[in-house]
């Protein structure tokens, strides 16, 4: 074996290639063994475009390649070969779950100690049973032997399964290589191996046997005696030695952009100048996009530059890719960068698996409606071609409060298969145009959700490919993904994962129960979390790489990214149940096992090795601070090792370039040709030179949001007149509750009855009912009491209101109303229990006062001052013989103060409205409008402390009835004009606190607020929200 030291660059590559030159020349076939298949196609770029090589003769592995290869000659193939690591992880979660003492919470670090000890080649009853003494008796003693037993019981459910082990293949390659079985190494004449600095025992083993039955030579990553090459040293001496004294190759940092300053990297006290000061530069910026938004300025500088350094030529390097897999494609797009990342976006990133993992899981989640929208409202959903019947589905199940569980999917959503849903019952009651949704639409969904339903308990039968046979179908039935789409290739992962599960069936341990349909879902759900999708060939372009993927790599120039404390170097952490204690005795036993805080050594080799990666300038960028503001601590190995070995101090302006966090100061600092064209338009536009029409339209309408003068226009919902708003407003007029939103909020009375965008009817959740519909109830069950007594005058009151509850309050209503049966239960009792302290005050008053209730919900219309009024009153009570009547409105709770007060100030509408409709109704003629009356079924002294009955007397409504009415033809004027202004009133109670339109308010705009405040418009509302006349000034009196 003939052994090749030193760096990658160009020491390495040079002897690698010399080397096959050489073989090449007499005529020898040679196997090139490489830790990745991206180095082997680094070193045949290396061979044929760069040193002018012919690759015949030449064929390249990994080392699972090549042992594959020598089973497959030595006919040793007879057992499977499961490489899924979360099939090896199932079969040692089952033993743990059999284990006496609680181990689930460590499941993740059982199954990461028992992988370390089988690749190291631990024997658990060999050693049991010669290495016992290798660790005193005690904790760390026990905690072995225990992972040794659980070992034990993995390995031999291997056996009975036939399946290798993860490491299993390496090793029997070994046997296959030593035994002269096959005749796979025949065919090449030297085997060469090229960028290993370190390798698992089996792998170890593997290597040894090729070693010394095959000539083979080995170009070790590695420079004796330097402290970045320290993690190297234990391979080098034990494995690298058996054909004699390894050739140490001239380092040749020279060559490198760094050079001599290579050398002292990691040395203390030691520095050496750089070859150039513009080799090194250091950039520090806010956030993970600016750290690629530099690199791409940067990049596409030196390429459109004098120096004209290709794409390819370039890299751009993180310790890992997983803080850039998102913005690295978006940033170097945006800038016109062909690119080539190492690695797809994980699986899950993609929104079609996302989708998928949600409808497999809706029913063991309780079908929350977010999930459920989502589905149906992608591109995915078999349904998306049919965008109103989707959209109708959303509007459905929004509408209906559907938040999550199967009662309230099954009480909202199924009685709409039977009628039509009205979209805006507000609006269709006053008698203007409503919309609803077909019972059909609902109907179609409520099919697809009970068949969902039963369709995710699983399938009949049992076992992992049934199971999988299930869930792919389930799949497949559900979304529509053609090949072409752009979700096509993660749709074909998902389903391939899904596939893979079927060879679980062989992970069923002897004696225990069969998989669930749970534990399948749990399993697919780890399986698409693992799965990454492929980067496909490698094409030109910027290769964006992390640190491993980097190793052996070459560039002109690089950039590495992500140089933050905790990231590079990355945190290593020790194992719980294997600490370095244990490893250090199991290696000097002889097994080829690693300690974890080795890893530190490893972060500097990595670091070495990417910064010698670059043979003209290395960037090197961090973060200030993150995507938030908060301050970031630079990397030690750059601002201590790489720093002090250059000469350079971080701090120094000169040398630390600081890119700006503010997009403009950003844009600023940048010459202005390196711009993309949408910066480029927007900071033109910031001084007025965009030819954007769109952008400089956008950019007109925020000056002019944020002018004070000329005073409030379109963007403050003064639109002008709305003939179609007019002409509905004149064949119907308004109701009560109509007038009130415009007094409170002009803005929220357009928002509503003109935009028609939905109101919130009040949360709801599977524990709770809205205060809106807590409200129906009441009035439903007051309603049905006050006619059954009304129709059996008199009639036993308490027997009538037990009636009334059951009916309007059954015990199995928890179906229909979507909440849990305790839940409703409870509530139940808290409506009764307010309802029968109600009544019994109410039939009190009326016995004492000769009232009867006489009418419900009558529907009242007039014309008052010109002006159409109408609306429903909860009820009215007659006292025939006195000739009285009286409006008698439900509200849950009042606890604003009294009423009249709030006629007054125009913010309670109902009550006189009610009276003068009243006044005008054909049936009240002969009867003496006495007042109006607001009952608060849950206020009273016992309950909240609040009066339980408001009063307004007829007597204050004639007081009150000149300037109120007047103040409403001012609103309706200002409805005629298309003034509809922002007018918030954010105090407790008031309208901001039950607004349904918060996020198209621009309340809290300044300019806005200032505009409306100090407007006519705002100083006619104003004067319109005061029913009280005006008192009259003192006459001045003369002496």
């Amino acid at each position: 074996m003939k052994v090749f030291c030193g760096p990658f660059q160009p020491s390495l590559e040079d002897a690698f290639a010399e080397r096959v030159k050489d073989l090449a020349a007499a005529g020898r076939r040679v196997a090139v063994v490489t830790p990745s298949r991206r180095l082997a196609e680094r070193l045949q770029s290396l061979l044929c475009l760069e040193k002018g090589l012919s690759l015949l003769g030449a064929r390249f592995h990994t080392f699972y390649s090549l042992a594959l290869e020598i089973l497959d000659a030595a006919g040793l193939g007879e057992d499977y070969l499961v490489a899924d690591g979360l099939f090896h992880d199932k079969i040692v979660d089952r033993l743990l779950a059999g284990e006496p003492r609680r181990t689930r919470g460590l499941a993740g670090a059982f199954r990461s100690s028992i992988r370390d000890l089988v690749d190291a080649g631990v024997d658990p009853g060999h050693f049991q049973e010669h290495f016992a003494d290798l660790l005193a008796e005690g904790p760390e003693r026990d905690r072995l032997f225990r992972l040794l037993g659980i070992q034990e019981e993995y390995l031999k459910a291997l056996r009975e399964m036939s399946v290798l082990a993860p490491s299993g293949m390496a090793r029997l390659a070994a046997e296959a290589v030593l035994g002269g079985k096959g005749d796979a190494l025949v065919k090449y004449d030297e085997v060469l191996y090229y960028g290993f600095y370190d390798l698992t025992g089996a792998q170890g083993e593997f290597f040894e046997a090729v070693a010394k039955n095959h000539p083979s030579s080995v170009f070790f990553p590695y420079r004796k005696g330097h402290p970045a090459f320290r993690f190297a040293d234990r391979f080098f001496e034990e494995k690298l030695h058996a054909g004699g004294a390894p050739e140490q190759l001239e380092p040749r940092v020279e060559t490198r952009a760094l050079g001599l300053a290579l050398d002292r990297l990691f040395v203390p006290a030691e520095r050496a100048p750089l070859p150039d000061p513009s080799v090194l530069r250091v950039i520090n910026v806010s956030g993970a996009k600016d750290e690629l938004w530099a690199a791409a300025k940067e990049i596409n500088r030196l390429h459109e530059g004098p120096e004209a350094v290709p794409f390819s030529a370039i890299g751009i390097v993180a310790r890992t890719l997983e803080p850039y897999r998102s913005i690295a494609p978006e940033v170097l797009k945006e800038h016109a960068i062909p690119h080539h990342m190492e690695a797809g976006d994980p699986l899950l990133r993609h929104p079609v698996a996302q989708l998928a993992l949600a409808l497999l899981t809706l029913r063991r989640r309780g079908f929350p409606a977010a999930a459920v929208l989502d589905i149906v409202g992608s591109e995915c959903f078999r349904y998306a071609d049919k965008k109103g019947l989707v959209g109708n589905w959303t509007r459905l199940i929004t509408r209906n409060q559907v938040h999550g569980g199967w009662p309230q999917w099954e009480g909202r959503i199924q009685p709409w298969t039977h009628k039509e849903f009205e979209l805006y019952p507000e609006l269709a009651a006053e008698g203007e145009r409503g919309e609803s949704i077909p019972k059909a639409d609902a109907a179609l969904l409520w099919s697809w959700l009970r068949l969902l339903r039963e369709q995710l308990q699983g399938p009949a039968a049992a076992g992992w490919a049934a199971m999988a046979a299930h869930a792919r179908a389930v799949l497949e039935d559900n979304f529509a993904v053609r090949e072409g789409d752009a979700s096509y290739p993660a749709w074909q992962a998902a389903l391939a994962a899904v596939d893979a599960l079927r060879l679980f069936d062989l992970a069923a341990l002897k004696g225990a129960p069969e998989a669930t349909w749970e534990e399948f879902l749990e399993a697919l759900a780890e399986s698409w979390r693992r799965e990454s999708l492929s980067a496909g060939p490698q094409k030109g372009g910027v290769r964006v790489l992390d640190a491993m993927g980097a190793r052996g790599e070459s560039f002109r120039v690089l950039f590495l990214i992500g140089l933050q404390d905790g990231l590079f170097p990355r945190q290593v952490s020790p194992d719980p149940l294997l600490p370095d204690g244990v490893r250090n005795k199991l290696r000097a036993g002889g097994y080829g096992i690693m300690p974890k805080l080795e890893g530190e050594e490893e972060e500097r080799l990595l670091f070495y090795l990417l910064a010698a990666s670059a043979s003209e300038r290395l960037y090197c960028v961090y973060q200030r601070s993150d995507d938030e503001g908060k301050a970031v601590v630079p990397s030690l190995f750059l601002q201590q090792d790489l720093c002090r070995a250059c000469g350079r101090d971080l701090e120094d302006p000169r040398f630390n370039e600081r890119i700006p966090r503010q997009p403009f100061a950003k844009m600023e600092a940048v010459d202005f040709r390196a711009l993309t064209r949408k910066e480029a338009s927007v900071f033109l536009s910031r001084s007025g030179h965009s030819s954007e029409p769109a952008l400089q339209e956008s950019l007109e309408a925020v000056r002019v949001l944020n002018r004070l003068k000329p005073g409030p226009g379109a963007m403050d919902g003064i639109i002008g007149r709305d003939e179609a708003f007019l002409k509905r407003l004149k064949a119907r007029g308004l109701s009560p509750s109509a007038l009130q939103s415009f007094c409170q909020c002009p803005f929220k009375f357009f928002a509503s009855r003109l935009l028609r965008l939905e109101e919130d009817e009040g949360s709801s959740d599977m524990g709770d009912i809205s205060t809106q519909f807590r409200g129906k109830l009441y009035h439903a069950v007051l309603e049905r009491f006050h006619r059954l007594r009304k129709e059996s005058s008199g009639g036993d009151a308490e027997k009538l209101l037990a009636e009334s509850l059951e009916a309007e309050l059954p015990e199995g209503a928890w179906r229909r109303l979507g909440l849990y049966p305790v839940l409703w239960e409870a509530t139940r009792r808290r409506l009764a229990s307010n309802l029968r302290r109600v009544v019994a005050r109410d039939l009190d008053e009326l016995a004492a006062t000769g009232f009867a209730p006489s009418y419900f919900e009558t529907e009242l219309s007039a014309e008052v001052e010109g002006l159409r009024l109408h609306g429903r009153v909860d009820r009215i009570d007659l006292d025939e013989k006195g000739g009285r009547l009286r409006v008698i409105d439900y509200k849950s709770t009042w606890r604003k103060g009294g009423l009249v007060k709030f006629v007054e100030g125009m913010k309670a509408l109902q009550p006189p409205l009610y009276l003068e409709l009243a006044g005008a109704w054909e049936r009240a003629a002969g009867y003496e409008i006495v007042g109006a009356r607001y009952y608060a079924l849950e206020d009273g002294e016992e309950t909240t402390g609040h009066k339980a009955v408001q009063e307004f007397p007829a007597e204050d409504w004639q007081r009150l009835r000149r300037k109120f009415l007047a103040n409403l033809g001012v609103f309706v004027k200002l409805m005629g004009r298309g003034s509809f202004l922002i007018t918030p009133d954010e105090e407790r109670g008031g309208a901001c606190e039950y607004c349904d339109f918060p996020s198209v308010c621009r309340k809290a705009h300044v300019m806005t607020r200032r505009r409306a405040e100090g407007s006519a418009i705002r100083r006619q509302l104003d004067r319109g929200r005061s029913a009280a006349e005006p008192a009259a000034k003192p006459k001045k009196v003369k002496a």
